[in-house]
């Protein structure tokens, strides 16, 4: 039976958004950050912007919501079935669709994404106790950063990939309806 020492899930949340960070310069290599800053970038391929929003605490108390967000064009109506058969889709617990936050672009529609973490049960005690053992960590904290760096940025790569990818996608049809 493994033992959890309480964790304050938004101090927990704030440090999955400095650990995102690290995905964030992946991408900002391939396309460039946007001027509101934040975890923002411009995929230069398909010319649309990304992010990666504020983790949230999961209303259970026991996770955090990993919110993403891609432009939507409101036009597809099953979007939810799309982001349902892509990575992870069975740990969607929030989708919301938003107008644009940048000033004159009220228009553009873009949906967010929250994906369930389980947060609680990556960073049992006796999980923080063996991660600092196998991998020589000087304190709990360290340990704890280096959970999540081994558990969510693939989650977090693989599910912005299977978004940018639709994106793409969506984009190409739309052009070669035009041509």
């Amino acid at each position: 039976m493994s033992t959890q020492t309480s964790l304050k899930l938004d101090r927990i949340a704030e440090q999955m958004d400095v650990v995102l960070t690290q995905i964030f310069r992946n991408y900002v290599s391939l396309g460039s950050p946007t001027k509101l800053g934040g975890l923002r970038f411009l995929d230069v391929e398909c010319s649309k912007t990304f992010a990666f929003e504020k983790t949230r605490v999961a209303e259970d108390g026991k996770g955090t919501l990993l919110v993403l967000s891609a432009p939507y064009d409101g036009k597809a109506e099953d979007i939810r079935h799309i982001l349902e058969a892509g990575p992870h889709g069975q740990e969607i617990k929030h989708i919301e669709v938003r107008a644009s936050s940048d000033v004159g672009k009220k228009d553009r529609l873009f949906i967010e994404v929250g994906y369930y973490i389980p947060i609680s049960d990556w960073l049992t005690d006796e999980a923080i106790i063996a991660y600092a053992h196998e991998h020589k960590s000087a304190n709990s904290h360290d340990a704890l950063i280096g959970i999540l760096e081994t558990r969510l940025l693939p989650i977090a790569s693989e599910i912005m990939s299977f978004l940018i990818e639709q994106i793409r996608i969506n984009t190409k049809n739309k052009q070669a309806e035009r041509d």
